[in-house]
């Protein structure tokens, strides 16, 4: 998203592939119980603003913290 707004242009399959990543991250957050309102809010918005980069960075954060939970 940083690069789009820097840029003023935004190729409609990386728009899509954003609200993909979104729509997962809300997902995953969604069953996450004990978690507060602001680090789910927080994630939200750094993958909206880092798109893949900040995606890929949740899905190592929530494997760790899923494994060290059933640990």
């Amino acid at each position: 998203m940083l690069l789009f707004v820097l840029t003023g242009q935004a190729p409609p399959v990386l728009l899509v592939a954003l609200g993909i990543c979104v729509y997962l991250t809300v997902s995953d957050l969604w069953s996450e119980q004990d978690l507060a309102v602001m680090p789910k809010a927080w994630w939200v918005l750094l993958v909206f603003l880092t798109h893949v980069v900040g995606y890929l960075v949740f899905r190592v954060w929530i494997a760790r913290r899923r494994r060290r939970r059933e640990a």
